[in-house]
């Protein structure tokens, strides 16, 4: 019987919540990325943000790029099919925030 496979798109708050713990699978390469890509996202990001005048909530979306995760509904299991140098460098920016934050 085949499996039903369905796109659906979301906040990235709620890809970081606790509905997702991700999982790289071993066919996936080893994060490679340099603190080049790393700092040309986060000044996309920035770019992106503008002045701080704006409320972020008021912000048009933001595409980061496509992040394809393997989950089922029920689980917060999600293997990283595709985006993962994307999703580990967001993980790593998001601790250092709330690292910075804890100051």
């Amino acid at each position: 019987m085949p499996v039903a496979i369905h796109a659906t798109e979301k906040a990235l708050f709620k890809v970081f919540s606790n509905d997702f713990a991700f999982f790289i699978p071993a066919y996936q390469r080893p994060y490679a990325w340099t603190k080049d890509q790393a700092s040309d996202l986060l000044n996309d990001l920035l770019s992106f943000l503008g002045n701080d005048s704006e409320v972020i909530a008021d912000t048009n979306p933001y595409f980061l790029g496509s992040i394809v995760l393997i989950k089922s509904e029920d689980a917060p299991k999600a293997d990283v099919v595709d985006g993962q140098q994307r999703l580990t460098t967001l993980t790593v920016l998001l601790a250092v925030l709330r690292s910075a934050s804890h100051r």
